[in-house]
C-alpha cells in the first residue's frame, strides 16, 4: 500500500496504559498531523487510564471523547473524518463501513507474529505453547480475523522463568522503539507492507478466567507454562486445595522424575511446596494467592501438610477425611 494524499489528520482508538504510551510515540513523532482520541468508557474497569489520556490531549490540545457504546463510536470517527488512524485498547468490533470510511486505513497491534496465532488471546495461546519466540504485529485491520497488510513486527525471546507481564513489558518496549519511524514511513508514502501468507495462518479462540484451570494429569513443563502464561495482570492459572481456590503466580519444573499421584503434595519445603504432575513429572510452587485475596502468600503457609491434595474441583473435608 502506498499513501499518495498527504496526511493531515489521525485518529487514535484505544485505551489503556499501552495504548496511551502508544499514542504518545506516535505524536511525537508527526509533530505537523492532527491527532484526536476516541476512548471506550472503562470507567468500571481498574486498569483504566482514562485521566492520564485527559491529561495528555490537554497538555497536547487534542481532541478527546469518550465513547459509550461502538454505535457512539462509529459516529464520532464519521464526523472526524480522519485520513489514517491507529487502534490499541479497542473495545468493540470495527465493521466494514467504519473501515471504508478511513481512507488510509485503520492500524493495529495484535500480540503474535501474524499470520500465526489469528485471534483471541494470541501471547496467552503462544506461551501455553511453550514458544520461546513471542513477539507483536503491526497490520492494516479489515474485515477478516486478524489478516490485514503487515507494516511492521517485532520479536523477542522469552525464557522459561519469564511470564507472560514480562512478555508484555518487552514487547511494548519494542513497540515503543520501532513503531514511530514506520509509522512515519507509512503517513509519507514509503512504507513497505506486506501481504500475509494465509497457508501459514494458525487461529485461537478467546479465552475466560474459569480456562485457567490446572490439570495435574498433564506434564509439569505443560502446567509450568500453562501458569507463565496466564500470570498477572491476567487471571492466573489456579486449583483447589478442600473447597479452597488457591490462585499459582509463579512455578518452576522440578528437574528430575518424581512418581506420585497427580495433585497429591510431595515435599513442603521452607519456600515452597512440590506437587506431582503426569508422566513422573513435578512443579514447584513459588507465589500464590488464596481466593481473591490480591497478596501473594508462600506456598507452606497455605498448604500445611503433604497429606494435602491439589484438585480441579473443591472437596469438602468431610470427603477428604
Amino acid at each position: 500500500m502506498q499513501i499518495t494524499t498527504p496526511v493531515r489528520h489521525a485518529v487514535f482508538m484505544g485505551s489503556k496504559s499501552l495504548g496511551l504510551n502508544i499514542l504518545k510515540s506516535l505524536v511525537k513523532e508527526t509533530r505537523g498531523i492532527k491527532w484526536s482520541i476516541i476512548h471506550p468508557n472503562d470507567s468500571t474497569d481498574p486498569r483504566s487510564t482514562l485521566s492520564d489520556f485527559n491529561s495528555f490531549a490537554r497538555e497536547q490540545d487534542l481532541d478527546i471523547l469518550v465513547a459509550t457504546s461502538s454505535q457512539a463510536a462509529k459516529a464520532m470517527l464519521a464526523d472526524m473524518m480522519p485520513d489514517i488512524g491507529f487502534v490499541c485498547g479497542w473495545y468493540w468490533l470495527i465493521d466494514s463501513e467504519t473501515l471504508d470510511g478511513v481512507s488510509h486505513g485503520l492500524w493495529g497491534a495484535h500480540n503474535s507474529l501474524l499470520p500465526k496465532y489469528r485471534g483471541g488471546a494470541p501471547l496467552v495461546w503462544s506461551i501455553l505453547n511453550g514458544d520461546e519466540i513471542v513477539g507483536s504485529t503491526v497490520f492494516r485491520i479489515s474485515e477478516g480475523m486478524d489478516d490485514g497488510d503487515i507494516l511492521c513486527q517485532v520479536a523477542i525471546k522469552l525464557d522459561t522463568t519469564q511470564d507472560i507481564s514480562d512478555a508484555l513489558f518487552q514487547i511494548e518496549g519494542e513497540l515503543i522503539s520501532k513503531l514511530p519511524a514506520k509509522w512515519s514511513e507509512l503517513i509519507s508514502g514509503v512504507a513497505t507492507v506486506v501481504k500475509q501468507n494465509d497457508d501459514d495462518a494458525t487461529y485461537c479462540g478467546q479465552r475466560n478466567e474459569e480456562d485457567g484451570l490446572v490439570d495435574w494429569t498433564r506434564h509439569a513443563c505443560d502446567i509450568h507454562n500453562f501458569v507463565r502464561a496466564q500470570a498477572p495482570p491476567y487471571p492466573c492459572a489456579f486449583t483447589f486445595l478442600g473447597q479452597t481456590r488457591i490462585k499459582l503466580l509463579r512455578t518452576r519444573v522440578f528437574p528430575g522424575i518424581y512418581y506420585g499421584t497427580p495433585g497429591q503434595v510431595l515435599r513442603r519445603n521452607k519456600q515452597s511446596v512440590l506437587i506431582s504432575c503426569g508422566d513422573g513429572s513435578a512443579i514447584e510452587l513459588m507465589n500464590i494467592r488464596v481466593g481473591s485475596d490480591a497478596h501473594e502468600e508462600s506456598p507452606p503457609q497455605v498448604i500445611k501438610s503433604v497429606k494435602d491434595r491439589l484438585t480441579t474441583v473443591p472437596i469438602s473435608p468431610e470427603a477428604l477425611s
